[in-house]
């Protein structure tokens, strides 16, 4: 195994036990609710938990490395009250796709990459209302990411970057 793959089995056990934490806290507050025969605030908290979120997206894509980085990425930026949008083409679904816009070097890439892109976010940590996005854009050998940080008013940060065979 990889240092990098170690590195993200490491933190997906991490974000596993948040997670287990979490929904068990969930369910804690949909009980107290029928205990206390409130069951329309029971549904109303079970749906805006259940709503759809990008780790959803995340796990669309075939590429276990690319999806660990990326969710990584948006459950640090959760933990730093950022929230984050992820859009990427249907194709990037694909196993297909991937076999011919993937290579296991692009790992590294990526993975420093978002490194970078939080410690830069860490200088705006504490601003109200940060918002991120996170676009992945298919190219010819490979692929591209772009990561925009912003306020309610002004983009505070953007970088892209190209993961591919024509450099990186």
């Amino acid at each position: 195994m990889s240092e990098l793959e170690h590195q993200l089995l490491a933190e997906m056990v991490q974000w596993y036990r948040l997670q287990r934490h979490d929904f068990f806290n969930h369910w804690q507050v949909v009980m107290g609710n029928i205990q206390l025969q409130q069951s329309e605030k029971a549904l109303a908290y079970i749906h805006e938990v259940i709503k759809p979120q990008e780790e959803q997206k995340i796990g669309q894509i075939p590429v276990p490395v690319l999806s660990a980085i990326l969710l990584s990425w948006v459950i640090h930026l959760r933990q730093l009250n950022i929230t984050t949008s992820l859009s990427f083409p249907d194709e990037m679904r694909l196993e297909d796709f991937w076999q011919d816009h993937w290579q296991k070097e692009y790992g590294e890439s990526l993975f420093g990459y978002t490194r970078e892109c939080l410690e830069k976010v860490q200088q705006y940590n504490g601003l109200p209302d940060l918002n991120s996005e996170v676009y992945l854009f298919e190219e010819n050998e490979g692929f591209s990411c772009q990561f925009i940080l912003e306020d309610e008013e002004k983009v505070l940060f953007e970088k892209m970057s190209y993961f591919g065979i024509q450099g990186e």
